[in-house]
């Protein structure tokens, strides 16, 4: 779940300013305040992440992409190349987890480098861990990965860019859970331990056959030289060595600082391999080699189902990215500047999932989903927009060339009108509508759904943003707007107690000499808000009044 939002000197924005979500958010703010600058943050987060170009550290612009961003200068709070741009994403599942990046480039001859990754958990303010370039390329084969890790798909370099751990938390609290548990299950750990033991001195024993020992070397068709094989056999020994150090600490009566002490030294030594700027394996320096197999590294003994005890940098790092590319994957952004539509459509297949960015897919969809243009005219009912949908093929020869027109329920005789001959409103908020209806577990953005909307429907949406995050579609909005009634609607749903207070989240931005700054308006139990609009937003109605 999409918990928070902070950026600091990304354009509008200099100082660092921080942006609360809800399952209904709503931006408001004078004009060039920076209000999308919110909403293309996270857009640049999709078009980098879901890109399948591996090299690429920041994608502000592609073909065909969701954003146009230009250079990075340009994405630069006064497009100063001296700062340092900051995006940091702050999600929520059992524990708030967050991941903030931070780029620069040191000049125009230099290509735009990644400065450090941070994360957060816990309280939103509390940094546990940073990584900092590596400086060298990571070999894909070194990664060691899990279904938690973000989507390898599209990288096919064999070298990838990597991260270093550089600073760690030493707080307690974060360290407590686990040391419990290998407290309590003592023996038990100690026996593991003792099994890579007896595999690793069986492989280092001059007299054993290799064979014997590592499943590896039978599928190896070649003689290993002999420069690997001391090479192995060095790995073998530090990794011995590695195993003795940990049957001698838990053997001992080690405390928590003790047991941080120990457990530091081996985070500190994680290297993460990335896509981008996202976090996509993990290795360990010390753990590199033909031996990962046989080691026992102490988090691997805990049992499956116990990750959320676990403080190990590499878990949380691939659980924040794995929520974080989720959130991401959700993400449906409907562009401001829908498609006017069409007085026939081809239906050429596949069917469509959605509306499209730009609603260029609202009438194949509607096409394919009979069901789907039946609920959209219950909502056109209760919106009081006056229409009814109606898809139908065209000609009796063929199915695939069809046209979607309205039909006029404000007359007795129904009156079929194509719907690029109605008004531009009716067109531009169909898209918005019916991917509310047709989405489940999305975060639908948009910017000015009221655009050519009267101010009755205006407010008639609030009604549809109330049902929509509820249960079974659970969806969550992200809206820049200036209307006031679609504020005012929401209120008076919290009054009613059909929404929750902090069901919505109204942000509304100012510009600022230091750059853009986002308050958040909180709302109380009978909608009103406890905190006053800044500059008296609304108060313009009262001085022409």
């Amino acid at each position: 779940m999409l918990h928070a939002l902070e950026l600091e000197n990304f354009k509008a924005f200099g100082k660092r300013a921080r942006i609360p979500f809800a399952p209904i958010t709503l931006i408001f703010g004078e004009n060039s305040a920076g209000k999308s600058t919110i909403l293309q943050a996270l857009y640049l987060l999709k078009q980098t992440g879901e890109s399948r170009e591996a090299g690429a550290l920041l994608l502000p612009r592609s073909e065909n992409g969701i954003v146009d961003l230009g250079s990075f200068q340009e994405m630069l709070f006064d497009h100063d190349m001296n700062r340092k741009l900051s995006i940091r994403v702050e999600t929520k599942v059992d524990r708030q987890l967050a991941i903030e990046f931070t780029c620069k480039r040191p000049s125009f001859e230099e290509e735009v480098l990644l400065h450090q990754i941070a994360l957060y958990y816990g309280e939103p303010s509390k940094c546990i861990a940073k990584f900092q370039p590596l400086g060298t390329t990571l070999d894909r084969r070194d990664l060691w990965m899990s279904d938690s890790f973000h989507n390898l798909s599209g990288i096919s370099p064999e070298k990838l860019a990597a991260v270093k751990c550089v600073w760690l938390t030493k707080n307690p609290e974060y360290w407590k859970r686990e040391l419990e548990w290998f407290k309590e299950n003592k023996e038990d750990v100690l026996e593991r331990f003792a099994q890579s033991k007896w595999y690793l001195e069986e492989y280092l024993n001059p007299e054993t056959d290799e064979e014997d020992v590592m499943e590896e070397e039978n599928s190896n068709e070649r003689k290993l030289s002999d420069e690997e094989i001391q090479a192995n056999y060095e790995i073998g020994l530090k990794n011995l060595n590695f195993v003795n150090d940990n049957i001698e600490f838990f053997s001992s009566d080690f405390d928590l600082d003790a047991y941080i002490s120990k457990m530091y030294d081996q985070e500190m030594m994680t290297v993460l391999g990335l896509k981008g700027f996202f976090p996509v394996g993990v290795v360990s320096e010390e753990m590199n080699g033909i031996m990962n197999q046989w080691v026992q590294e102490p988090r691997s003994l805990l049992p499956q189902g116990y990750g959320d005890m676990t403080f190990g940098i590499g878990h949380l790092a691939t659980k924040v990215v794995y929520v974080l590319g989720q959130v991401l994957k959700n993400l449906y952004p409907i562009k401001p500047d829908r498609r006017p539509p069409e007085r026939w459509y081809i239906f050429s297949g596949p069917s469509p999932q959605s509306v499209g960015h730009r609603g260029d897919s609202l009438a194949y969809l509607l096409f394919c989903r009979p069901k789907l243009v039946k609920e959209a005219n219950e909502w056109l009912k209760r919106l009081g927009i006056g229409y009814e949908l109606e898809v139908k093929a065209i000609g009796s020869n063929s199915g695939d060339l069809f046209e979607v027109r309205l039909i006029d329920t404000r007359r007795n005789d129904r009156v079929s009108v194509a719907l690029s001959d109605v008004g531009f409103g009716v067109s531009q908020l169909l898209p918005f509508i019916v991917q509310s209806l047709v989405a489940e577990g999305q975060i639908i953005s948009i910017e000015q759904p009221e655009v050519h909307v009267h101010p009755k429907l205006q407010a008639d949406l609030g009604d549809l943003l109330a049902e929509a995050i509820k249960e079974p579609r659970q969806n969550r909005f992200i809206i820049e707007t200036h209307s006031e009634h679609l504020i005012l609607r929401l209120q008076r749903l919290v009054r009613n107690k059909l929404l929750e207070p902090e069901d919505v989240s109204v942000i509304y931005v100012s510009r600022r000499p230091e750059g853009a700054k986002a308050e958040r308006l909180h709302l109380d139990e009978d909608g009103d808000f406890i905190d006053d609009w800044p500059n008296g937003f609304f108060l313009e109605r009262l001085r022409e009044l």
